[in-house]
């Protein structure tokens, strides 16, 4: 509980620090502006490691599925051809061929 009360002030200090900042003190201001520094380095960092392991997971599972549900496919025998030879049995069988 004591952590959630901390972390509380500490997010309402930074939003009212991101509302002020051109109005904050000097030792503030610089404490301030390296904080913004480390939490853009710090987003870079996670978004290229959720990223990263979202696109693992994600595309490694569907790959993993779809080569599953299509493993009986590749030991089916394929035809040597699919021709189908047909002998016309009258000439109105002619007419509309497409």
């Amino acid at each position: 509980m004591k952590l959630i009360i901390i972390l509380a002030i500490l997010v309402v200090a930074v939003l009212i620090c991101d509302k002020y900042e051109r109005k904050l003190p000097p030792p503030i201001s610089w404490i301030y502006a390296l904080w913004k520094k480390f939490s853009h380095v710090l987003g870079i960092i996670m978004s290229f490691l959720i990223l990263t392991i979202l696109w693992i997971v994600g595309f490694g599972m569907y790959a993993i599925v779809i080569r599953v549900i299509t493993l009986p496919k590749r030991f089916k025998a394929e035809p040597d051809s699919y021709w189908i030879d047909c002998e016309p049995t009258t000439v109105e069988s002619m007419k509309h061929q497409f």
